[in-house]
Order: C-alpha cells, then sequence, then structure tokens
C-alpha cells in the first residue's frame, strides 16, 4: 500500500547546523530532518524516561544561537528509528511537529530560515 502524502506545504531538507529543541525538563535536541512553513521534523537520541510535554519549541542555526523561540506547536507523530548499528545501545526517535499560529515576526524569520538554511525538497 502506497503511504498517503499528507503534507499541504513543500518541505525542505535542512542544512547541516539546524537544530530543533523541545524544552522542558527533559529536553529533545535534533538536527533537524525537514522543515517547511507549517511543521518540521527532526531525530533525536531517546533517553528512555518518560517526560512530561515539552512547553517550548526553539529552532538553532549553527553559531548563531537561538534562530527561532516559543514556536506554537503540535506533535504529529514520535516513532523509534531503526538503528544502522546493531551494536549501539543509544535508540534513535524521530517526532513530527506542525506549527500553531505564527506571530508576524516568527513567519518573516521562518521565511528567512527556509530561503538561507535550507536546499531542495524532501
Amino acid at each position: 500500500q502506497i503511504p498517503v502524502e499528507r503534507r499541504r506545504q513543500p518541505r525542505y531538507k535542512a542544512v547541516d547546523g539546524v537544530f530543533a529543541v523541545l524544552v522542558n525538563h527533559n529536553s529533545k535536541l535534533g538536527q533537524v530532518k525537514d522543515i517547511s512553513k507549517i511543521g518540521l521534523s527532526f531525530r533525536y537520541i531517546d533517553g528512555g524516561d518518560p517526560s512530561d510535554e515539552p512547553t517550548e519549541l526553539k529552532i538553532i542555526v549553527g553559531q548563531r544561537g537561538v534562530y527561532l523561540d516559543n514556536l506554537p506547536f503540535k506533535k504529529v507523530n514520535d516513532f523509534e528509528i531503526k538503528n544502522e548499528y546493531s551494536f549501539s545501545a543509544l535508540k534513535m526517535r524521530q517526532i513530527g511537529l506542525q506549527f500553531g499560529k505564527l506571530t508576524p515576526h516568527q513567519r518573516i524569520r521562518m521565511e528567512r530560515l527556509l530561503q538561507n538554511h535550507t536546499i531542495g525538497e524532501e
């Protein structure tokens, strides 16, 4: 069966050095895999302990530090990724997030991020 493509916006592959952080007492940090005007996905190391729901999403760009913060979001999916190195004890997960209503400032910054820190369409 062919998976149904639900994305309404094109997603772009993020360049190396673009990270997302979900903040709570046990933050999740990972390199952004792909991003669009309405959402993103990133991979992170699974700490194994269930944590309370994150309250804040930040996007960090390389040496520049925090690029966007306080982004409203909703979790769309979160699943384990098979480790290509069977000897590794680390469990990797991928999370997909949909953005909530962005402020005008956040929308402008997001446009710049998509123009300057992505390559090609996913």
